[in-house]
């Protein structure tokens, strides 16, 4: 995502007993530019940091925790960097490959201090790598003659590469640098909502008290309301039918009752996910330092390994605020999804309504949707499949006004549904269905089986309809914040402006508020340039929100 001084690779990894080492390269052949240097280990960071400054290189590497938060904590920045294991992950399952590439564990090192589980993650288990100089020279080797023969795709690949591993490194920097946290006012929260501090695994007092109230009103003494089976019984013997609890399923009832349990659901979910002991397990000296993981979540997307940091309820943000004489810069991709769409599609009038920078307004006065809400919905059911809420009539007059947008996603989902693979933009691969859904869907003997193959093959389809504009979201995410990264950094602003948040399409930077408003030029900026990093001078636009805000919730 920046500039280099010297096509060079830095290799760094350890001999077989253990001592840091490294080899500079040349980025082209990948032939040595000088002997292998064995660096001991309080010269490390000097070492780096000189290379770092004479020739700004590649740094090749295994895996980021492995360097990463060590370089960090002595100050020391890199540039850029290749991370194979990260690369090994995209290219097992990307379509562009000319190579088959063994997969690679996913990097979660940090020890937690209660269980946790990723969010969203479809692999959870680490395994031990080797971090050798062999090991690493052997795996780049193997991974530079798996890129694609074809020219436009293997600069396609290669711009993800390079772009996950930058992610890497700003997600090692943001949970170094911590979210800013008022711990007094989260405290203050969970006193109003739930009342005074209890042992762990006690209701506190409120919640305890609404389940009581819900017990009484429903006709079950001693209810359970976090028994998703105790509470549906006590709700059909009131005659509430509902197929189920979730929150969704409650909202399409309403009543004085339902508006009750979700209630209790809302509190309940505080004292779990965020509560005391979520607090002190957490948040240290006014920062929330949460251990994100790449490479875990098909679409690119990304996780986190325990804290709940990428489902902050609203509630909470409230106490994520700035510093004295600091404010978080929030960002926020404008209708990102349906500029992707426009231009991986090459929709000409999607495209054309994407130059607007509030693309529900174009459609809007074009008439295609009577108001904001149906153009939202209309949209997201276009991309995601199935209603999503908008009516018959706003689905069809989109599919008429977007005829090559509406044919992308469809054929996505027709492979899906039929068990093939897709991909993204720049060729992260959705794999292709696996021998048993295969089997599943070719073995159905009777109507009830050929049922159940039926709706898994449209599941499939949706999810496929979805990836090819997700996961080609999330590329432009990471440019767009690789960007931003280098111009804060050639901005000379590396040590008052942090990024300190990412969630999907939004990223948070704890900044002066001086720099306030040239931090979110820069933003702008950097957005322009990310669309032009995957899609060339053609890109559409990519406006975005911005506020520069005390609380982060003041930004929604």
């Amino acid at each position: 995502m920046s500039a280099r001084k010297n096509s060079m690779l830095a290799f760094l990894a350890t001999t077989a007993e253990g001592t840091p080492c490294l080899e500079l390269r040349d980025e082209h052949s990948a032939e040595p530019l000088a002997a292998r240097q064995l660096i001991a280990e309080d010269q490390l960071a000097q070492t780096v940091a000189q290379v770092e400054r004479e020739y700004r290189p590649r740094w090749v590497i295994v895996r980021a925790s492995r360097w990463i938060p060590r370089l960090l904590d002595a100050g020391v920045r890199l540039s850029t960097a290749y991370v194979l294991d990260l690369a090994a992950r995209i290219l097992h399952r990307s379509p562009f490959a000319s190579a088959e590439i063994l997969d690679a564990p996913a990097d979660l090192p940090r020890p937690a201090a209660e269980a946790h589980n990723l969010q969203d993650a479809l692999f959870a288990e680490p395994a031990s790598t080797e971090e050798t100089m062999e090991y690493l020279l052997q795996g780049y080797r193997a991974q530079r003659a798996a890129m694609p023969h074809d020219p436009l795709r293997a600069e396609r690949l290669r711009i993800l590469l390079n772009a996950e591993s930058t992610g890497a490194l700003i997600a090692c920097e943001m949970e170094l640098a911590g979210l800013p946290w008022d711990e007094r006012a989260h405290r203050a929260l969970l006193r109003d909502q739930l009342g005074e501090r209890v042992p762990e695994g006690v209701r506190p007092p409120r919640l305890a008290a609404l389940a009581e109230e819900l017990g009484r009103e429903l006709q079950s003494p001693g209810l359970n309301p976090d028994s998703p089976q105790e509470l549906l019984r006590a709700l059909h013997r009131r005659g509430i039918n509902v197929a189920s609890v979730r929150a969704w399923e409650l909202e399409r009832v309403g009543g004085p009752m339902v508006e009750k349990i979700l209630h209790y659901k809302k509190l309940a979910r505080l004292a779990s996910a965020h509560g005391d002991q979520w607090l002190d397990t957490w948040v240290q000296n006014g920062r929330f330092h949460p251990h994100y993981v790449l490479g875990t979540v098909a679409s690119g997307r990304w996780a986190a390994a325990g804290g709940g940091a990428l489902q902050l309820p609203h509630s909470i943000r409230s106490v994520v605020r700035a510093g004295a004489g600091r404010v978080l810069v929030v960002a926020d991709g404008r209708q990102l999804e349906p500029r992707i769409l426009a231009a991986i599609s090459h929709d000409e009038r999607l495209l054309a309504a994407g130059e607007q920078d509030d693309l529900y307004q174009w459609l809007i006065d074009q008439r295609l949707v009577p108001d904001r809400q149906q153009a939202k919905l209309g949209m997201l059911s276009v991309i995601y499949g199935g209603g999503g809420g908008g009516s018959g009539q706003v689905l069809a007059a989109l599919r008429a006004g977007f005829p090559k947008a509406m044919a992308f996603v469809d054929a996505a989902a027709q492979a899906g549904e039929r068990g093939e693979g897709v991909h993204s933009f720049l060729g992260r691969g959705c794999p292709p269905a696996d021998a048993d859904w295969l089997r599943a869907q070719r073995g159905t003997s009777d109507a009830a089986g050929q049922a159940a193959a039926d709706a898994a093959a449209r599941a499939r389809g949706r999810f496929t309809r979805n990836f090819v504009v997700q996961a080609t979201a999330a590329e432009w995410a990471l440019a767009f914040m690789g960007h931003a990264r280098h111009l804060v950094h050639s901005a000379g602003w590396d040590q008052q402006v942090r990024q300190v948040f990412f969630v999907h399409d939004e990223v948070v930077f704890d900044a002066p508020q001086e720099l306030a408003t040239q931090l979110g030029q820069l933003l702008r900026h950097a957005a322009v340039l990310a669309g032009r990093s995957l899609f060339g001078n053609s890109s559409p636009n990519f406006p975005l929100s911005i506020a520069a805000v005390q609380s982060y919730a003041e930004a929604k």
